[in-house]
């Protein structure tokens, strides 16, 4: 039972916490493989993407928040309107790698952009360094760089589309290493 009422509060939690979202204005990202011989280099101009933050979550200077695609659709009316969805990660139990997915899952991602505009995941503890039966100490908020473009199998579908590494080195041989940056939008 403490369990379920743990949730709940963490739920609660969330719910206020995602009130109180800043919303950026809209952007474009650019997907670069970081290889010397990558062919990867390129922008995907086709979608806009926004980022929320609350304030709450930094890593230095740098916010840590979602990364939300709005889904557009027709509202009753017959009025073009649309949901934010935000980013959240597929895991496959067999791979090392995940699969970056917008929906409506409470299970997001939290990412953020660096100075350069360059994005990142966000945590603020790692396992790597645990000791048995000692709480970590180190809570300090850390940026991680691990995407990659790979070809992934899911939902009966084999595509090529950006990937999660992670730890250590990807499962999946045709991943690529890669750097995601934010793309301003030009009024």
């Amino acid at each position: 039972m403490k369990f379920q009422l743990s949730a709940a509060l963490m739920g609660l939690a969330a719910t206020v916490v995602s009130a109180q979202d800043t919303q950026t204005a809209p952007f474009n990202l650019q997907i670069k493989g970081t290889n010397k011989s990558s062919k990867i280099n390129g922008s995907s101009i086709s979608s806009e993407y926004f980022f929320n933050y609350t304030g709450y979550n930094k890593v230095g200077n740098d916010e840590a928040g979602t990364l939300v695609w709005n889904l557009p659709y027709t509202d009753p009316n017959g009025n073009p309107a649309s949901e934010s969805q935000a980013m959240g990660l597929y895991f496959d139990s067999t791979s090392n790698v995940a699969a970056p997915m917008f929906g409506f899952s409470q299970f997001t991602f939290l990412v953020g952009f660096n100075s350069e505009g360059e994005l990142f995941g966000y945590n603020y503890v790692d396992d790597s360094k645990f000791i048995a039966g000692k709480a970590p100490t180190d809570l300090t908020p850390k940026a991680y760089y691990q995407w990659a473009v790979c070809w992934q199998y899911f939902t009966g579908y084999y595509y090529q589309s950006v990937a999660w590494v992670l730890a250590g080195a990807p499962h999946n041989p045709t991943c690529e290493p890669v750097e995601i940056t934010k793309v301003n939008i030009k009024a």
